[in-house]
Formats: structure tokens, C-alpha cells, sequence
């Protein structure tokens, strides 16, 4: 969009935001964070559709597409719920002129978008401006297990709930379990009250989102037995620890939309605690860290033999892993291309294996490992940048071009 259209956009939103709060009662929340947000606004959005209509911004979450979005908006929401993005200094404090919340969440402070920032602290300097925005009658939702989070507390004149494992959070998870198949479950303790949540999601990791959900929630009004009613029922997102259970005794967990070094463990932790005959974990590009592509691949091999019994890496870049010293070459194998690591799989997966897809979605496309065992798709482009997901792309089952012209060679 060009400048002068950007501004206008901008402007008419803003404009239409402060009439529309002289009119309406509809609470706006602001829910950010390096990671977690769009499970957390989901979860969200899906515990306050049982108290009245919902307007959701999310995955795409810049201020010009919440300025688009906000257009959209009638006195009919009584909860208008976005997902807010720092991918650039100075945009929250761009989308805050537009949202105005009423209620701000803050998840947690990782390196993600390191490129932009460099430090936690001038990632959490961003963050934190959500919170700044918030009025003297409004509340702030901070993660108390996060010490860069939790500091945004002096930022702000607004209610304060603070939600996380800590003994000194408001909304406190216990008793914390995923052992697969078994999904997530935890008990929370509130104002003196303690309920056991089971819920459809997988990875220990996800109690922060549970606990961060919840105490929006309870923020917005709803009481924790009816969010608790909400957040059992919830499906875990597409691309965000999902399971697929495939024909013939085999699972897929799709944790492909990013891959952050950071965020790495906790989807092997996953994996170690997980009751199945074989683990197999699918590692593909690792973004969000200054390290060199060996000094990465060390760091993820180590975690992963932990973890898996064997560790597939695929990519341009993937042979650094075999390079690792004191490793059993067996449990470790690399491929330059995906459609390799396909036909790979083709033999070498059995009944009762779990297997962990774990990359980039804009880099990597993992998923086209799951979609061709449902039906062979013809697309296994190497270069593919597109942003959508590969089942709403027209050339995954009719593609001309092919990542390898050599379907002979073995792995790297």
C-alpha cells in the first residue's frame, strides 16, 4: 500500500475508533508478546464467545491490518480481541493509538524478530508500550514467570493480574502434565479457589497460555468456571502443536508455523516425556539467533538426542548437523531437500512412531510431509516463499517444477 494511502487508512480507524467509544461498550483487549499470542487470542477470543460476539484480529497483526480490521467493527461486539505485533520499533505504539485497550497481555520476552531488536531489554522496551497505553481503569495482564514482563508493572497505573507457575501469581497453574498421548492438564488457584483444567492441547509449555487466558478472562468479567468450560473445548491451532494421526499407527505433531532457537526446547520436551514405541523429530530452519548455522545445529542435536531416538534435519544448511562431535552418526541423518527426506520416510516409518515437525512455515513448508501421506502431492519446491499454508495452495497437487532433478541421491 502506498504512504499517503497508509496514512489515510490510518487516520479514518483512528477517527472511527474514537466515535465508535463515545456509542459503544465494547471492550478492547491487546494481547502481545514474543511468543504464545495467537494460541492466547484465540483461547480468548473462544472463552469470551460464550458472553457475547467477538471481533478477532489476528495472524495478521500489524497496526495497518488492525486499522482495516477495526473498520469492520459494530456495536454488536461486546469484545473486540487483537493480536499485537513488534516487528518494527514503534509499532505497538502506532496500534495502540488505534485500539485503545481496555485490557493488555503481555505472554513472554524471547528473541524473537533478534534482527530488529538485538537485546530482551529493547524487545520488552516495545512490548511494554502496550501496556502504557492502558487506562487507569483498565487492567494489565502480565506473565509473573517472566522477569522482563513482570517489570511492566511500574509502567502503568492500571489494575494488575498477574498469572504463571510463580507462588506470587495471581492466577497460579500447578500440577503441570503432558505426557503424550495424554494432553495437558494443571490445576490453577484463584482467589483461594482451585480447579483441575483438562485440556485438548499438547506440550507442557502451553500452561502459560492456559494461565494467561484465563486471567484475561477473569479481567473481562467471566468467571473462571465458565473459561474453564471454554478452554477444555479448545482444539489446538493448526501448525502450533497439532496432532495428526495418520493410517497406520502414526502420528505427526505439526509445530512448523516458526522456529525460533529458543522456543526449540520446549517442543522436545514434549517429545522426552511422550509414551510412544519410536521418537522421531524433523528439524528444519532455525531462525531468531546471532549463533552460526553449526554453532545452532549443535545446540538442537544435543537437545534433541536427549529427547528423540532419531533426528532428521533437512535444508540447505542441514550437513552442519552431522558435523557434531560425540554423536552416534546412526541417530542423526541430513537431507538437502524435503522431497529427499520424503521418500526417506517412505520406508522408514512404522506403526507406533511420533514424529515432531519442527521449522519455519515460510522456509521450510514441513507440512507437505503430512498432506502426501493423505494424498501424493506434486509440489516439493525448495525455494517457496509463499505465505499461505500449503492446503490452500492450488500448486501442491499440481506443481511443474521440483526441488531436485536428481531423485537418485542419497542423503547429505
Amino acid at each position: 500500500m502506498k504512504p499517503l494511502k497508509r496514512r489515510w487508512t490510518h487516520a479514518i480507524a483512528g477517527l472511527y475508533r474514537t466515535l465508535f467509544g463515545l456509542y459503544s461498550n465494547t471492550c478492547f483487549i491487546g494481547i502481545t508478546g514474543s511468543c504464545g499470542k495467537t494460541t492466547t487470542t484465540e483461547l480468548v477470543s473462544s472463552i469470551l464467545a460464550q458472553e457475547g460476539s467477538v471481533h478477532t484480529c489476528i495472524h495478521v497483526n500489524t497496526s495497518l491490518y488492525i486499522a482495516r480490521s477495526m473498520l469492520s467493527l459494530s456495536r454488536r461486539h461486546r469484545f473486540c480481541v487483537s493480536e499485537v505485533s513488534a516487528d518494527t520499533v514503534g509499532q505497538i505504539a502506532r496500534t495502540m493509538r488505534l485500539l485503545k485497550p481496555h485490557i493488555g497481555v503481555v505472554t513472554r520476552i524471547g528473541q524473537d524478530h533478534y534482527s530488529q531488536y538485538r537485546t530482551l531489554e529493547a524487545t520488552a522496551a516495545e512490548k511494554g508500550k502496550l501496556v502504557e497505553s492502558l487506562p487507569a481503569d483498565g487492567t494489565a495482564v502480565l506473565n509473573a514467570d517472566d522477569p522482563h514482563v513482570l517489570a511492566m508493572r511500574s509502567r502503568t497505573t492500571a489494575r494488575l493480574i498477574t498469572y504463571g507457575l510463580s507462588p506470587e501469581a495471581l492466577v497460579r497453574g500447578e500440577n503441570v502434565s503432558s505426557n503424550w498421548p495424554d494432553t495437558l492438564s494443571l490445576e490453577v488457584t484463584f482467589e483461594r479457589q482451585r480447579f483441575s483444567i483438562r485440556t485438548k492441547l499438547l506440550g507442557e509449555h502451553w500452561a502459560s497460555t492456559v494461565l494467561a487466558a484465563m486471567a484475561t478472562a477473569i479481567a473481562a468479567g467471566v468467571s473462571p468456571a465458565r473459561a474453564i468450560e471454554a478452554i477444555e473445548a479448545f482444539e489446538p491451532i493448526p501448525y502450533r502443536m497439532c496432532p495428526h494421526p495418520l493410517p497406520g499407527g502414526i502420528t505427526f505433531i505439526s509445530d512448523n508455523w516458526k522456529a525460533s532457537l529458543w522456543l526449540v526446547p520446549a517442543s522436545l520436551d514434549f517429545m522426552k516425556k511422550a509414551n510412544a514405541a519410536r521418537k522421531i523429530a524433523v528439524i528444519g530452519s532455525i531462525s531468531d539467533t546471532p549463533k552460526s548455522f553449526y554453532s545452532r545445529y549443535r545446540t538442537i542435536v544435543l537437545q534433541a538426542l536427549e529427547a528423540v531416538d532419531t533426528l532428521l534435519v533437512v535444508g540447505e544448511h542441514a550437513h552442519t548437523a552431522k558435523r557434531v562431535s560425540g554423536i552416534d552418526p546412526n541417530r542423526v541423518i541430513a537431507f538437502a531437500t524435503l522431497d529427499r527426506l520424503n521418500d526417506f520416510l517412505e520406508d522408514y516409518l512404522k506403526a507406533g512412531d511420533l514424529v515432531l515437525l519442527k521449522g519455519t512455515e515460510n522456509s521450510d513448508h514441513l507440512q507437505r510431509l503430512i498432506h502426501t501421506r493423505s494424498k501424493p502431492i506434486s509440489c516439493w519446491k525448495y525455494d517457496c516463499r509463499k505465505k499461505k499454508f500449503c492446503s490452500d495452495c492450488r500448486h501442491l497437487y499440481s506443481c511443474s517444477e521440483t526441488s531436485s532433478d536428481d531423485s537418485s541421491e542419497s542423503p547429505v
